[in-house]
């Protein structure tokens, strides 16, 4: 069975849209997925990979990432599972709905 990442990355409010996009594209390389959530990446490996070296590729590519856009401050996160994660969005369905939920936060 292969094992799924999650991983959030959160850069330093410093880091510029430009690395911010170089980091992007660098994490892409590598076969993680961008999911809306703005920190969160996922990445599914193969059947013959250990836990261990999945969460050494997911550092290293983080870290190679970070590097490559020039970036030096970030917090990661990584979670290696057999179980995919599950991902679901909400949205509210008229907008005095909307309006309403918005005040919640």
């Amino acid at each position: 069975m292969p094992y799924h990442a999650v991983v959030t990355v959160d850069l330093d409010n410093g880091v510029s849209s430009t690395a911010r996009t170089k980091f992007n594209e660098e994490l892409k390389k590598k076969n993680f997925s961008k999911h809306k959530l703005t920190t969160l990446w996922t990445a599914v490996f193969t059947p013959a990979t250990t836990r261990e070296g999945a969460v050494k590729y997911a550092r290293d590519s983080i870290d190679a990432a970070a590097a490559s856009a020039g970036i030096s401050t970030y917090e990661a996160f990584v979670s290696i599972s057999e179980a995919p994660p599950v991902e679901w969005k909400k949205s509210a369905t008229n907008p005095l709905l909307e309006g309403l939920l918005r005040f919640q936060k």
